[in-house]
């Protein structure tokens, strides 16, 4: 016996329901592809960015005069930050994302043998290249310096051409 074709709007119902359903999420999709799209743009033109920006050069020395000779020797091919101790040696690394440091080893509080030991533990600073720049110039101490870390050891006085090789050697 058949009741008034009351089925056939039900499956009329549900039909219309699922096709409803498949549109939203059509459309979610949709969507969702169009901000990946715009995410990857971003990304393209952010490392194009990068691509045209002088690598940074993050200079540790208590001796403004030895700091400013670094910056006036490099600051025509690489961002220079200067920092004049330890600590804030620390906090640049973390927080600048240098390509390379150059450290004095004699500072007050935190020696720059100590500054690279830290750098060397953390995840987001232990690759960065480091180059010794110190007055010590005996053989234990370029000795200590590799053996904490460091990628090379130039002692003071420097000549601002062999820093500047040096750093394009590393």
């Amino acid at each position: 016996m058949r009741t008034g074709g009351h089925g056939g709007v039900f499956i009329m119902k549900a039909i219309s329901k699922g096709v409803e359903d498949s549109g939203t999420r059509f459309t979610e999709i949709n969507e969702l592809e169009a901000q990946l799209d715009k995410i990857r743009e971003l990304k393209a033109e952010l490392a194009n960015e990068r691509g045209r920006q002088k690598p940074k050069i993050l200079v540790v020395d208590d001796e403004p005069h030895i700091a400013n000779l670094i910056r006036a020797s490099l600051e025509d091919d690489f961002d220079v930050i200067i920092v004049n101790g330890g600590n804030e040696a620390l906090h640049a690394a973390r927080y600048e994302h240098p390509d390379l440091i150059t450290m004095d080893i004699m500072m007050p509080g935190m020696s720059g043998f100590e500054v690279v030991e830290e750098l060397k533990k953390w995840d987001d600073t232990c690759n960065i290249p480091v180059v010794f720049l110190s007055a010590k110039d005996k053989l234990k101490d370029m000795y200590k310096g590799m053996l904490t870390g460091a990628d090379d050891y130039i002692t003071k006085p420097f000549e601002p051409k062999v820093l500047l090789a040096k750093i394009e050697e590393v």
